[in-house]
């Protein structure tokens, strides 16, 4: 898209992906003089220019940093306002949530609050299944956070992974938590607990990639006991101060530096 801004004459890109962060990119490219019709469909039309120019530009807010931000008042039986967001967006992970049993209310322009409450719930937040797809799709960024959180929902429930392969490196690093994951092929089947009980134990456990290191440090917050995270510059690759905003929210969570790793150090 951006090569095709600047290339001579008109290009035509079908099948593109649909992803609000393609559409801001074109809109950006756009305020920046391009020519591209389409935006937000998997068809767009270029008609190139010679020359492009500076321009002042917003990003839109990361939905996935805001649907890992949703995870983590679910795990934790919580409560959150978030902002800035666009809950349109967030319309997938919004009904997962809601299937579980918490309340996700607009909390004014750009704004949602999050409920996991007991009083909210009516105790435990109940098990749902999911598939990954593309936008509008339940997105796949989301999906090893939507794991961490299922190992803690009443029941047995199966996430369907069908955008990327091999993305599944957290099972075996949840099931050091005590989860109760079997993976087969792309389906992962997850056990779920009881009523009343606690699924997850503390641990050591290593990121292997970036959202699945998101979904560790959630489980640790959920987790009895302390939970280390290793490797956690996947972590920092997508999101910034991520413990330092989690502890903001009342998390128990320090960034510690060990044998010359730093890693987080996350405890109930």
């Amino acid at each position: 898209m951006m090569a095709a801004s600047m290339a001579n004459g008109v290009s035509v890109l079908t099948n593109a992906a649909m992803e609000p962060e393609v559409a801001d990119l074109a809109l950006f490219l756009i305020a920046c003089g391009a020519s591209i019709e389409g935006v937000g469909t998997s068809t767009l039309v270029i008609s190139g220019r010679k020359k492009l120019h500076g321009a002042e530009f917003t990003i839109l807010p990361d939905r996935i940093e805001a649907g890992t931000f949703m995870a983590a008042a679910a795990i934790t039986r919580s409560s959150i306002y978030l902002s800035p967001v666009i809950p349109s967006h967030l319309a997938q992970m919004t009904e997962k949530l809601t299937e579980a049993g918490c309340k996700i209310t607009h909390a004014g322009p750009g704004a949602l609050k999050v409920s996991a409450l007991p009083e909210v719930t009516g105790g435990d937040l109940q098990a749902f299944n999911l598939k990954t797809l593309p936008y509008p799709g339940f997105p796949t960024d989301l999906q090893a956070q939507c794991m961490a959180l299922l190992t803690t929902c009443v029941g047995s429930s199966i996430i369907e992974e069908s955008v990327f392969e091999n993305r599944m490196h957290h099972v075996e690093e949840l099931k050091k938590l005590g989860a109760e994951i079997q993976v087969n092929g792309s389906s992962a089947f997850i056990g779920g607990t009881k009523p009343g009980s606690t699924a997850l134990t503390g641990s050591r456990v290593r990121a292997a990639d970036l959202r699945g290191g998101a979904a560790l440090a959630l489980a640790g917050m959920a987790a009895s006991g302390i939970t280390e995270v290793e490797d956690i510059a996947h972590i920092d690759r997508g999101y910034e101060r991520f413990e330092e905003k989690l502890l903001l929210l009342g998390a128990d969570i320090t960034r510690v530096s060990a044998a010359g790793t730093d890693h987080p150090v996350v405890s109930k």
